[in-house]
């Protein structure tokens, strides 16, 4: 989601979905093979037993992913990465597990990105919140929010991380890391504490925060402090659990929302404790740069342990940075290359066409630095997710 889809975005979060089960559609019958399935849109999807198949007969990604990380370089196979949402199991550990492995062996991704719900931590404070019951919308319905005022935010305590739902997240993230043991490499999602504030207060929308900002910041930086403090207990555990790193995104490292000033004050503090608290722990963590233009790349590239960048390189609009602008800032490992709103409109052919333009683009530019084709945020949900399987097919990987 872009900066100005966030600030627009739907605040209509009173009204519920109809009840429904959690349930996980019924997979249609496999198709001779994979390679078929992913080149022809009427073939059905492969049984996850197939793929497993396919999967395992290829270079090992977690070998190719710490290769990656160790050299700084891209050698002759390109890593592949997607993640999308399951809103329809979001409230189930065993389904969503399960659905984590079927897409990532159909899809042949090379890593393993927890696309836990984004509203753990809002429901972990308290918030009314239901879990969505459309298939093409991962956030549900809120009936009360945990910072309704300045007054909330200054008494926001610190979470106990071995209770509720941040202690199935931990479960979820253990039981993975043992079903991709030494195969791929699997990385838990947080967001950096201002954030977690936007969630905690108006989801998806940073006005609430901007005000805050202006009005009591010493409410919001208790807040941050609240939230610091209980993102760090939770990555203990999620660390005991043997994730091999994180996904952090950062919403507000943008000069779109934030002065330079504010990002020191706001962001980079949280930032910096976290990449120590990561430091020689774990050995591929993905800073997500959420946004479009006018992001803070050089405030945030001195921060170590974040040995991978992800932002939406492909954004359409003056002032993204592209994938030859960061290589020449950095040698971290780039995810990059693919516009997730606009390239998978269309056939199979059609977007294997566009994928493999923006893959071709992609290399030119990296200059043969550590690389990894995936989407600068989120996968649609208003898609047919066997589209995605293209990723991995214009870059070979098997």
């Amino acid at each position: 989601m872009t900066t100005n889809e966030q600030n627009h975005a739907d605040q209509d979060i009173q009204t519920g979905h109809a009840a429904a089960s959690q349930m996980v559609p019924a997979q249609p019958a496999p198709a001779a093979n994979p390679a078929e399935w992913l080149s022809d849109p009427t073939a059905a999807a492969p049984s996850a037993l197939a793929a497993e198949v396919a999967e395992n007969a290829g270079t090992n990604s977690y070998d190719l992913l710490e290769q990656l990380t160790q050299t700084k370089r891209l050698g002759n196979q390109v890593p592949v990465a997607g993640w999308f949402h399951f809103p329809l199991v979001d409230a189930d550990p065993d389904e969503f597990i399960a659905e984590t492995e079927r897409s990532t062996a159909e899809l042949r991704w090379d890593l393993v990105k927890i696309m836990t719900n984004g509203n753990y931590l809002p429901v972990a404070y308290g918030a009314g919140y239901r879990w969505s019951t459309d298939p093409e919308s991962w956030d549900g319905p809120f009936s009360s929010h945990p910072i309704a005022s300045a007054q909330n935010a200054a008494q926001l305590p610190v979470l106990d991380p071995t209770t509720g739902i941040l202690d199935r997240e931990v479960e979820v993230a253990r039981r993975l890391v043992e079903h991709y043991r030494g195969r791929k490499p699997v990385l838990a999602t947080l967001f950096d504490p201002i954030s977690w504030v936007q969630e905690l207060s108006t989801p998806l929308d940073p006005r609430y925060v901007l005000k805050l900002i202006e009005e009591d910041p010493a409410a919001l930086e208790h807040a941050l402090e609240a939230i610091q403090e209980t993102n760090e207990r939770f990555l203990e555990r999620l660390i005991d659990a043997g994730v091999d790193g994180i996904f952090y995104s950062v919403k507000f490292s943008t000069s779109q929302l934030l002065t330079p000033e504010q990002h020191a004050r706001f962001v980079l503090p949280y930032v910096k404790r976290t990449d120590d608290q990561l430091a020689g722990r774990t050995w591929l963590n993905m800073l997500h740069v959420h946004g479009d233009a006018g992001l803070y790349f050089d405030d945030l590239l001195p921060f170590d342990s974040f040995n991978a960048l992800n932002w939406e390189s492909e954004a359409p609009v003056e002032g993204a940075a592209s994938i030859a602008e960061l290589r020449a800032k950095t040698d971290k490992v780039l995810i990059a290359g693919i516009d997730q709103h606009r390239d998978f409109d269309g056939t199979a052919t059609e977007v294997r066409e566009r994928l493999s333009a923006r893959l071709e683009r992609a290399l030119a530019q990296n200059d043969g630095g550590a690389f990894v084709f995936g989407p600068g945020c989120t996968l649609p949900l208003d898609r047919d997710s066997w589209l995605f399987g293209q990723i991995a097919e214009v870059a070979g990987r098997r």
